[in-house]
């Protein structure tokens, strides 16, 4: 089932699509989502000035990935998407209401949500770089068959 896409911001994602929706399904095909997130790009200018502002979050009570778009590459916009979701995964396998502190520095103040983050950052940031080096492959192979051709 593949994941919607909404996008209230004004920034043009449409050469992004195809790698959302392809991040998207590799990322399926190793964690096996239950049900897909809705992928949710916003605006928010002041969020942008701010040089430790987030850059996405996952709302598990409506599974929708929020990513920033202001002033950003399209490839850290997918390295957010990664991270996130991993969050996703671990809110359908019943693992990201750990309770506990979760106000500011709950990173270093709650035990089990550090557990989760840094399983998101390593996992997000693993499964993006096999997705990516995947289609560099493909690529390569249709280039090389088309260049014997």
């Amino acid at each position: 089932m593949p994941c919607q896409i909404k996008n209230p911001s004004s920034s043009n994602i449409v050469d992004m699509e195809p790698h959302i929706h392809g991040m998207y399904d590799y990322f399926n095909k190793k964690l096996v989502f239950q049900k897909p997130p809705v992928m949710v790009f916003d605006s928010n200018p002041s969020n942008q000035s701010n040089v430790l502002g987030k850059t996405a979050y996952y709302d598990p009570s409506t599974l929708e990935i929020h990513v920033f778009t202001d002033g950003r590459h399209p490839k850290d916009m997918l390295r957010s998407i990664a991270h996130e979701l991993i969050h996703h995964k671990q809110n359908l396998d019943g693992r990201l209401d750990v309770g506990g502190y979760m106000g500011p520095g709950y990173y270093l103040k709650n035990k089990a949500m550090k557990e989760l983050e840094d399983q998101a950052m390593k996992d997000g940031n693993g499964l993006m770089r096999e997705y990516e080096d995947h289609l560099k492959l493909e690529e390569n192979k249709k280039m090389s068959l088309n260049e014997w051709k």
